[in-house]
């Protein structure tokens, strides 16, 4: 009797836990769904929807605050596209961009109307704190997810929290609440499987601060608005990699450069051979995570990835080794861009030597068509007068301007070196 007790017991506490979450969520989900709205951008030519996302009531109770991703297109064509919200009472209403924070993925729409009251924003509370993320998923209509606060993400420069939560598309741009209502971030991204990512709300509130004096006007250039924001986040970036102590990676005959920033992961990405192979070959590669949406037709840049390659052979013959390691040697990103929206890689090419060793260098950049001074940077090195050792070295960024990314690629250099 004391067992069935106990599991009685257990079972009515279940229910009871399950119920304050519920209430807890239903609370939250009656107190803002007045003030979170869908946002769409619809095409003028059509009348239809090109993109939706989330959005929700901030600053003078005018302004609706979402994702960069969500209105994106507007940018790239400010007369065929254009903003709207749609309550879930069904009120609507067109908006107008006043502000954008490309780095964070945040825009701040404006209306000629009082909307409603703005919700209040807040700190994050601790990690394993439960959040609510609201929004408009898969057109489907306004909705609320409880998920926990997995803390601040410091490999993506402390602009994510993560939320274990799932985040469904059209959520983007939606708010994400403490248990007292307020907004703690804006729901961004998922990673699938209740991996989802917030960012941080002090950023809205640089952004509404900054749009006090320096709201968008009518007829100005966004396209290049959002090159200057690129730029500059991007060179603060590289500024910091500059300051940062690089780690050393030790790859049979080398030492290279290791973490070289807190946004970096390594890992071996050696591919496995079948017992019959001639050679060996190892391969590092290592990443950042700030990945920052461009468009809708560009997808990400800022992206920082350098791969080590070693192949080596004591069975074939020159000839064959050296045809393989040319084969294997490709100078390439891996991009879905296309040529509208970005020119041919232009490179140079120059024997250098590095540490009493060698290496065959090229530098390429290629432009970015609709974002004057916005360029991919490639950079690869490879080993050359080994009979049977071969070694190159990749090195990537996208979205950057070129001039700046100078320094970093000369002290990476630098720190290679030969052990003979």
């Amino acid at each position: 009797m004391r067992l069935i007790n106990t599991i009685w017991l257990i079972v009515l506490l279940g229910i009871s836990t399950q119920s304050a979450y519920a209430l807890e969520s239903k609370a939250i989900f009656q107190m803002h769904q007045d003030r979170v709205f869908q946002i769409r951008v619809l095409n003028r030519e059509t009348g239809k929807k090109y993109s939706i996302g989330s959005g929700f009531i901030i600053g003078d109770g005018r302004q609706v605050a979402t994702n960069y991703h969500v209105i994106s297109r507007v940018i790239l064509e400010p007369d065929l596209f254009y903003i709207t919200y749609l309550a879930e009472n069904g009120r609507e209403g067109e908006l107008k961009l006043i502000a954008l924070d490309i780095a964070h993925d945040l825009a701040l729409l404006g209306s000629e109307t009082i909307l409603g009251e703005a919700i209040n924003t807040s700190y994050l509370p601790p990690s394993g704190a439960s959040i609510f993320a609201m929004g408009n998923p898969l057109d489907l209509g306004l909705n609320i997810v409880v998920g926990t606060n997995g803390g601040i993400l410091n490999q993506t420069d402390d602009s994510r929290i993560l939320f274990s939560g799932s985040l469904n598309p059209g959520m983007s741009g939606g708010p994400t609440f403490n248990e007292h209502g307020e907004v703690i971030g804006i729901n961004v991204a998922t990673a699938r499987n209740d991996i989802s990512f917030i960012v941080p709300s002090r950023y809205l509130n640089d952004l509404l601060e900054r749009s006090k004096s320096n709201a968008f006007k009518i007829g100005q250039d966004l396209k290049a608005e959002v090159t200057k924001q690129l730029i500059d986040y991007e060179n603060g970036y590289i500024e910091q990699v500059l300051e940062h102590e690089w780690t050393t990676i030790e790859l049979r005959n080398l030492s290279l450069p290791g973490i070289i920033s807190p946004t970096i992961r390594c890992w071996d990405n050696s591919t496995r051979l079948n017992a019959a192979a001639l050679y060996k070959r190892f391969q590092i590669r290592c990443a950042n995570k700030n990945q920052v949406y461009l468009d809708s037709a560009n997808k990400f840049v800022g992206s920082l990835i350098y791969e080590y390659f070693w192949l080596e052979s004591e069975q074939m013959n020159s000839l064959r080794f050296h045809n393989l390691y040319e084969k294997l040697n490709k100078d390439q990103i891996d991009s879905h861009l296309n040529e509208d929206a970005v020119s041919n890689f232009n490179c140079d090419t120059w024997f250098v030597d590095i540490s009493g060793q060698e290496f065959k260098t090229n530098l390429c950049r290629r432009e970015y068509v609709e974002y004057k001074g916005l360029s991919d940077v490639l950079f690869t090195a490879a080993l050359t007068g080994q009979k049977n050792r071969g070694f190159f070295i990749t090195f990537i960024m996208t979205g950057v301007d070129f001039k700046s990314t100078l320094p970093l690629l000369k002290r990476f250099m630098e720190q290679v070196a030969w052990n003979p």
